[in-house]
């Protein structure tokens, strides 16, 4: 039986994360990291996923806004970054509505229109995909397949690497 990518790496949880995701027979850490909420040891330069809740999303585009750019310049300078956020594109169609002091439901003054631009404009402006997961599980499985593929990516370029160098050394 073939092992599994994950049984080659353990992946970092970043240590302010609050609801930090788990996956069975995975491997994980917690470490501070300087981008994302989730990397892998040793690749934390070359990979790293933010995870956003879908309230979390909207407070990024009000008090959150420049606190959360500037996380994303940090999650730029990352070879395979991504936010992952907890959420489907109906929500964003839609005003938000989330629960105020006293327990009662609000309604946000923050137009749709407004987080959907956003949504696009920071994808645009920092080259960085944003996944609309649809809920918490599948984010959760949109973050590790993420990891696994940027581990199999690094791997593959090692191999092409070493390829073009012992061809060097036969030409020469």
């Amino acid at each position: 039986m073939p092992r599994r990518v994950t049984e080659h790496f353990t992946v970092l949880v970043d240590t302010r994360e609050g609801l930090p995701y788990s996956w069975e027979g995975v491997t994980c850490q917690a470490a501070t990291l300087e981008a994302g909420d989730y990397s892998i040891i040793g690749m934390e330069p070359v990979v790293c996923v933010e995870r956003k809740s879908f309230a979390d999303f909207y407070g990024c585009l009000t008090s959150g806004r420049e606190r959360f750019e500037n996380s994303l310049h940090r999650l730029a300078a990352v070879r395979y970054p991504l936010v992952v956020i907890e959420a489907a594109m109906s929500d964003f169609l839609k005003p938000f509505i989330y629960v105020a002091a006293g327990g009662r439901p609000t309604r946000s003054r923050l137009p749709p229109r407004v987080a959907q631009g956003s949504l696009l404009s920071w994808q645009s402006r920092f080259r960085i995909p944003m996944l609309l997961c649809g809920e918490r599980n599948a984010a959760a499985r949109m973050t590790l397949q993420h990891l696994e593929m940027a581990w199999r990516l690094e791997r593959e370029d090692e191999r092409q690497i070493r390829r073009e160098r012992r061809e060097t050394v036969r030409e020469s």
